[in-house]
């Protein structure tokens, strides 16, 4: 049987140094995060935050240098809210996608 995921797009094609909007996934779980970075010299900051508590928190932060992907797995993260946020750039352009599943693990 296949697992029903839920896909989110978190960031499309940014160019700017700022957070993007948060989407709601308290139904999902097992999350896996795709960075992917083009026209890259120098590079930025990329964090995946989630909401927690009362406040954003970042789960994970990757410094991007190159053009590529690279893939985040987060197997237990169980989240209200995520977004996906460039906290510093120089250059590049970003995205980021995310896919967790709405079974259990």
């Amino acid at each position: 049987m296949l697992k029903s995921l839920q896909k989110i797009t978190l960031l499309d094609g940014v160019t700017t140094a700022a957070a993007g909007s948060s989407f709601s996934v308290e139904r999902s779980k097992g999350w896996t995060y795709t960075i992917a970075s083009s026209s890259v010299t120098t590079g930025a900051t990329v964090d995946v935050e989630a909401y927690i508590g009362s406040a954003w928190t970042v789960i994970h932060s990757e410094a991007v240098t190159a053009n590529g992907n690279v893939n985040i797995r987060d197997d237990h993260g169980h989240y209200e809210k995520i977004r996906g946020n460039v906290s510093s750039r120089t250059d590049g352009t970003y995205s980021v996608f995310a896919t967790g599943t709405v079974d259990s693990l």
